[in-house]
């Protein structure tokens, strides 16, 4: 019998290693506890993230992604990244949501470019709700940042960050915080394009 294959909306990003989770965890609830942020980062759900890769996928290609993907991220060593920035996007309605900007160094960059260049093939910005992740009573807008990705946040335009999810200026105490990237993750994204379910994940090895 034949299975109508479904398009999953993922983001390819760097996991930062478990202190450094930590640190942006704590950042989160403690504005929370403020009634400041939009909602929850945590350690197996709501994952704080860096982007590298974004696109709509058929599910049936996921282990081909998957090959794709380990084939460029093992022939990376791992990647010295830098956090130096509290920056904030502005939603349609003013409001604000932050993030901690990291320095773009040269092998980052080119890690975001390999990935974007071998899986183009392979991703698509024609995503709807449905190809994002939800659980029962969850509401998910539309995904546009994933559907303009490539035009307007990758290669020249890539902004390498990872967003802490409040709404007010937050964590600027640990800037700047220096950690060494090992794990690259395919994750099915979610609400307000949080990295919600691991896919599959890959080591630096080099």
């Amino acid at each position: 019998m034949n299975t109508i294959s479904k398009k999953l909306a993922i983001d390819v990003a760097i996991l930062p290693p478990l202190d450094v989770m930590e640190k942006i965890i704590d950042i989160n609830q403690q504005a929370a506890t403020r009634n400041a942020a939009w909602g929850p980062l945590a350690k197996d759900d709501f994952l704080p993230h860096m982007s590298l890769a974004m696109g709509g996928i058929e599910d049936d290609s996921l282990e081909t992604v998957k090959s794709i993907v380990e084939g460029i991220v093992k022939n990376f060593s791992p990647i010295l990244v830098e956090l130096a920035e509290l920056y904030y996007a502005e939603k349609s309605d003013g409001s604000k949501i932050y993030a901690v900007r990291a320095r773009k160094s040269s092998e980052l960059q080119r890690l975001h470019e390999n990935l974007m260049n071998g899986l183009r093939q392979y991703f698509s910005y024609d995503c709807t709700k449905g190809s994002l992740f939800s659980r029962t009573g969850e509401e998910v807008a539309e995904p546009d940042w994933i559907n303009k990705f490539a035009a307007s946040h990758s290669f020249e335009a890539f902004d390498p960050h990872i967003t802490i999810r409040t709404k007010e200026a937050a964590g600027q105490e640990i800037l700047p915080l220096k950690f060494t990237a090992t794990k690259v993750a395919a994750c099915h994204v979610g609400i307000m394009t949080t990295c919600r379910k691991e896919l599959f994940a890959v080591e630096m090895t080099v």
